[in-house]
C-alpha cells in the first residue's frame, strides 16, 4: 500500500506545545508554494496511491483557488479510486460550513479537526486560536457539508488538569459523536514554546491514572481503541495513519515532507525558502535519506505494529523482511511476556493494557 501526504506548513499562529515546520504570517506566499508542489509532484507522475492526507500546519488557510489548483495537481500526477480515503486537516477558527462543502465537492471525504480541548482554560494555555464555541460551531458545519468521517484531534495531561476536568473534556467532545477520536498527552518538544518556558507535566502517576480514564470512558462511549492514541467507531479506523504503522510505502511533497519507497527513506529541507529555491532550481528538495536493512525494516515495523492493539504476527513479519529477531531481542520479548507487558496470541505479539501504558519505555528496551 502507498500513501499520498501533502504538507501545507502555514499558520496565522503557532501554539505553545507546536514543533511542527510551520511558517507564519506567510499568506503572499501561498500561490509560489501551491506551484512548488505541483513541480515537485511531477517526479511522482503516474503513481498509483490508496489514501491522501494534506496537514500542516494549517491547510484549510489555503483560498478556494488555490485549495482547487493543489487538487488538479494530485489528479493530474497520482493514480486512485473514486471513494479513497482524502483526508484535510482543520482547525475550528478556519472551518465552516461553506468550507467544508466546497471541500467535499472537490474530493475529500475525511476531515480531521483540531479542537484539543473544550475548556477555554486550557484552549489559552495551549496557545490555540478558538474558543469552545468556535470548536462547537466547526464541528456542527463540517456535519451538515455531509461528512460522515469525522476525527476529532484531543489533548490531555496538563499541568495541574484535574480528572474531573479531563472527565468532563472527555464527556463534552465525545457529545460530537464523532467516528474518531485521536488522543494525545501533552508533551514538551524542542523548538516549542513549552520547551523554552521549561513547564512541569504531570508526574507519572498521575499521567497513568488518566491514561486510564480516557481508554475507559471512550470505550464506554463507543469508541474502540485500535492504536494508542486513536480509537474509533466501527470500520473508521484511519488508513492513513494504518499504513505508516505497518510499515507501507508513503509519498511527501512540501517542506520537511518525509517519504519511504521502495526500502528507501529521505526527506525535503525543513526551511521554507530553501525548499521553494530547490524546487525552482532542480524540481526536488531532498535533503538527506538513508537505505533501511531488512532488519531496521523489520524493527521498526514491529515497534510500530506494537502501538496497534491487534498486534504482530512476527511469522509473517519475518517472512516479509527476510530477517528474523535475534536472541538477544528474543529474550528481551519473553521477559516482557513474563512481566505482563506482552503476550502471545498464536504467532501474534500484543501490547497488555500494562505494556500500552509504557510503549515508550518498552519499545526503548527492545531497540
Amino acid at each position: 500500500m502507498r500513501s499520498l501526504y501533502i504538507h501545507v506548513p502555514f499558520c496565522d499562529r503557532k501554539c505553545f506545545y507546536c514543533s511542527f515546520i510551520v511558517s507564519i504570517g506567510q499568506r503572499p506566499l501561498f500561490n509560489s508554494y501551491i506551484d512548488a508542489l505541483t513541480k515537485e509532484a511531477r517526479q511522482y507522475k503516474g503513481a498509483t496511491i490508496e489514501t491522501i492526507y494534506i496537514g500542516g500546519g494549517t491547510p484549510t488557510l489555503l483560498e478556494r483557488v488555490q485549495m482547487e489548483k493543489l487538487f488538479v495537481m494530485i489528479r493530474e500526477n497520482f493514480h486512485f479510486s473514486d471513494g479513497i480515503e482524502w483526508t484535510m486537516e482543520a482547525n475550528p477558527e478556519g472551518m465552516n460550513a461553506r468550507k467544508a462543502r466546497w471541500l467535499k465537492e472537490m474530493g475529500v471525504n475525511r476531515i480531521s479537526l483540531g479542537v484539543q480541548t473544550l475548556n477555554e482554560k486550557y484552549l489559552t494555555y495551549l496557545g490555540r486560536n478558538h474558543n469552545r464555541q468556535k470548536a462547537l460551531e466547526a464541528f456542527d458545519g463540517t456535519r451538515e457539508a455531509g461528512f460522515k468521517n469525522i476525527n476529532v484531534d484531543m489533548m490531555f495531561g496538563f499541568a495541574d488538569q484535574t480528572s474531573d476536568e479531563l472527565r468532563k473534556d472527555l464527556e463534552e467532545i465525545t457529545r460530537f459523536n464523532s467516528e474518531h477520536i485521536s488522543v494525545y498527552s501533552l508533551s514538551v518538544e524542542e523548538n516549542s514554546r513549552f520547551y523554552a518556558k521549561k513547564i512541569s507535566l504531570p508526574d507519572d502517576p498521575i499521567q497513568t491514572d488518566q491514561c486510564l480514564l480516557v481508554m475507559k470512558t471512550l470505550e464506554e462511549k463507543g469508541f474502540a481503541q485500535y492504536e494508542i492514541s486513536n480509537f474509533s467507531k466501527p470500520g473508521k479506523m484511519s488508513q492513513h495513519n494504518r499504513n505508516y504503522w505497518t510499515g507501507g510505502e508513503y509519498i511527501g511533497l512540501g517542506v520537511g515532507a518525509h517519504s519511504h519507497i521502495h526500502g528507501k527513506r529521505f526527506w525535503n529541507v525543513p526551511r521554507l525558502n530553501k525548499y521553494m529555491a530547490h524546487i525552482q532550481e532542480k524540481g526536488s528538495a531532498v535533503e538527506s535519506f538513508e537505505l533501511l536493512t531488512g532488519e531496521q525494516r523489520m524493527i521498526e515495523t514491529l515497534l510500530f505494529g506494537l502501538r496497534m492493539n491487534a498486534g504482530v504476527d512476527l511469522n509473517k513479519l519475518e517472512q516479509r523482511f527476510h530477517w528474523s529477531l535475534d536472541g538477544e531481542r528474543r529474550r528481551r520479548v519473553n521477559a516482557f511476556v513474563q512481566e505482563g507487558l506482552l503476550v502471545w496470541d498464536g504467532a501474534v505479539l500484543k501490547t497488555t493494557q500494562q505494556g500500552r501504558l509504557l510503549l515508550d519505555e518498552l519499545c526503548a528496551r527492545l531497540i
